[in-house]
Parts: C-alpha cells; structure tokens; sequence
C-alpha cells in the first residue's frame, strides 16, 4: 500500500492497550492515531493452509505446515533448515537457549538494561541472575570491548546482547569474545527478522540468535520465536528442552518444557511468507518517509541505525529533555505514543533488586525517548502530522522541550 493512500476506515481505532501509556491519557480521548497497529494476513490468505490442517488432521507436535515454515524460514535467513528451530514465543527461546548453552542456575547473565523485560524475565526463567550493564550511546547496544574488559567478567556465566529495536550488530565481535573467555554468548534479536536475512546487513555467526514472531512484529504470526544457530548439537539440545525432553523418542534425556509452536500458527505464518514481499515494501515507504521528514527535524533523533537497509516495526526517538512530557504533548494531540522499554529494566520492580553497573547512558536515553506512531498503512500526510506536532510542541517552548538540535548521542547529555 503506499505511503500516501487513504487508510483503512477503521485507521483511527486506538489499540489501547499498546497505544498508550494508560497514566498519560487520563483526561484525553482515545488517540486518533495510535502508536501501533499489527497487521497479520487476512482470513482469505490462511484458510487453504487451514484446509491442510483439516486434510492432514494434525494439530501440534511439529506437523507437516511446522516443517514447512521452518524451512521457509531458513531459506529467508541464508540458512539450512537444521539451522532454525521454532517455539511458542521467543521469551521461551531465549530462556531455552541459555539452558541450551549449559549455564549453572544461579549464575549472573550480563545484559543491557535498555532492552525489553522479556530479556530478564528469560534469564531468570533460566535460573539465572541478571546483571545490569550500561551500553555505547552511539548504538544502543552493549560494547563487546567494554565488555571484555570487565575485571569481573569471570563472575558472568553468560552473556545476553541485544540487538536494539532491531539494529543490527556484529556479531563476529561476539563470537570473537566467546571464544577467547569461554563465556556463552545469546543474542536476542527479537525485531530483527529483516535485518537477519540473507544478504542483509547482520549475519548468522557462531553465537545462537532469537527472532520474535509476535503480532507487533514486521514479520508476526501472532505468537512464536525462531531461534538461528550454526551448531547443530546445539539446537538438538534446545529442541529437545522445548518438547519435554525428547527427541524422536518418549525417552527425556533433558529435563525439558514444552515450548512446541502450533501448526495454527504455523498457517499464518506461511501465509505471512507469501505476502512478505508487499509487506516489507510497505515497510520500507514507511520507514524512508520517517527517515526523510525526521533528517529535517532539529527536536527529534531516530534510534541508531533507523533508515537503514533493514525495517523494524517501532520508531523510537529522542527528544531535546524529557520524553513523558513529550509524550503527554502527543497524546494531548491525539496521538498515540508509548515509552516501550520505559526506564529500563532495572527500573521495573521485579528486576530492581538484580545487581548492576552505574547506567548513566541508560539513564538518559530512557528519560529522553519515546516511540512514535509506526505501522505499515500509516500515510504520508499522519508521519507529517506526528513530527509537525512535535516541532511545534518544541518552537512553543511546550513540555519543556527546548528548541535545539538533537542527535542519538546527545541523549545521554543534560
């Protein structure tokens, strides 16, 4: 669909359950625009995978659409179909994959705390203890030199990277630190499903990498994870830990879960595979239009990296002071906004007794940043009308947000 057609006649339904942050609207209306609103293929373009499960009468248990899908998949990925497995959700893959990677219960697990909660919450759901570090201010990202450096790095019994809002990172500089410290490395890669693919600007090294399949996602199927990686004993323990154990037999070697993806969700996402094209076109008008008005935007900075030879499915960006007041400026507006990993997760209360690192990057970005309206049937005429506010929010003098030039690294300043 491009930019610039006329939307859907339900566009301006809030999804308020993501849209907003429920303390910010109080007093207002339901956003006009909201700031997410997922998109899976229609029922026309899943019935005939439907009418399989039908035919096949197989439901769950790696069934026949499972294996296509996952096949599909690799193939997106540059990958043999070995090289990919499927689960439920990619908080279980993460949690899996540490297991996976023979870390002790009770060991610490470094990890940025700019990331989402699923982070943390699968590293405790591995027995492990997160350990909170700060990140680069230039990629939002833990610096795998910073890290090496650590003097208690012999502390870590692993390391979870994080690719921001889908950024890519390098991942031969991690793999190059596993390899020299003996310390296992997982990536969670959750909204980096394009930037993963064949030919595309991160590559599938040695260290395992999750991908989320949830609604909100470029590529979702609703719910389900994939988890990437080049060793093959490796994923043979992680499948056998996702399905009880087993592994073509009822005998369960591991002590395992059942983290099994449905072949209903399997339907959907072939369905998805065969619109991806047109979906990631749309993706692509989206996110070069967001890049093109916010390059001529002095208030407000995109999150490193957006606009690149990769799509995502949020915008987060900086603002001159405080994004919460920039945030009740939008929704005063009627438009949607959400702080997605808010104050980050040391921030939130299940995790704020977890050791950490001063994080003063952290710490300034989360009080700077805010997420934008983003979703593939925007137009051009609501982008426009999104950073229009903001500047005009800036030039009042409104919300406290001054009127100066803004850039990712100057976040982390006063």
């Amino acid at each position: 669909m491009p930019l610039d057609a006329t939307p859907p006649a339900d566009a301006v339904r809030s999804l308020r359950h993501i849209a907003v942050n429920p303390v910010l609207t109080r007093g207002f209306a339901a956003p006009t625009i909201p700031v997410a609103r997922p998109r899976l293929p229609d029922a026309c373009a899943i019935l005939p995978y439907l009418q399989e499960i039908d035919a096949n009468h197989w439901y769950a248990n790696h069934g026949l659409l499972w294996l296509r899908l996952q096949s599909r998949l690799a193939t997106h990925w540059g990958l043999e179909a070995e090289a990919v497995a499927l689960t439920a959700n990619a908080t279980l893959a993460l949690a899996l994959a540490l297991r996976a990677s023979g870390v002790a219960p009770g060991r610490k697990c470094l990890m940025p705390s700019w990331t989402f909660v699923a982070t943390a919450g699968a590293a405790r759901e591995a027995g492990l203890v997160p350990h909170f570090a700060d990140i680069d201010p230039g990629t939002w990202a833990l610096d795998p030199d910073a890290v090496e450096a650590r003097p208690d790095l012999h502390e870590m019994g692993a390391i979870l990277v994080v690719a921001p809002f889908g950024r890519p990172i390098d991942t031969a500089r991690w793999d190059a630190l596993s390899a020299r410290t003996g310390i296992p490395v997982v990536i969670d890669a959750a909204a980096a499903f394009d930037a993963l693919r064949a030919g595309g600007p991160m590559k599938v090294g040695q260290a395992p990498l999750i991908v989320s399949l949830h609604a909100t996602k470029v590529f979702g199927i609703g719910e389900g994870g994939a988890v990437l990686s080049r060793d093959a004993e490796w994923l043979e323990r992680l499948r056998r830990l996702s399905n009880f154990g087993f592994l073509g037999s009822r005998e369960a070697v591991l002590a395992g879960t059942n983290a099994k993806l449905s072949e209903y969700a399997a339907a959907v996402g072939l369905a998805a595979l065969d619109a991806w094209p047109e979906t990631r076109s749309a993706w692509q008008v989206l996110t070069g239009h967001y890049a093109e008005v916010l390059a001529g935007n002095p208030y407000l900075a995109p999150s490193p990296g957006f606009g690149g030879d990769w799509v995502g499915a949020t915008l987060t960006v900086c603002l001159p002071r405080s994004g919460v007041h920039g945030a009740e400026g939008l929704v005063s507006e009627g438009i949607g906004t959400m702080r997605w990993w808010g104050d980050g997760c040391h921030r939130q209360p299940a995790y704020a007794h977890c050791p950490r690192d001063p994080l003063p990057v952290t710490e300034a970005i989360a009080r700077r940043s805010i997420g934008l309206p983003f979703w593939r049937d925007m137009t051009a005429t609501q982008v426009d009308h999104v950073c229009g506010v903001l500047r005009r929010l800036a030039l009042q003098g409104e919300n406290s947000l001054s009127p100066r030039l803004v850039t990712s690294e100057a976040c982390i300043r006063g």
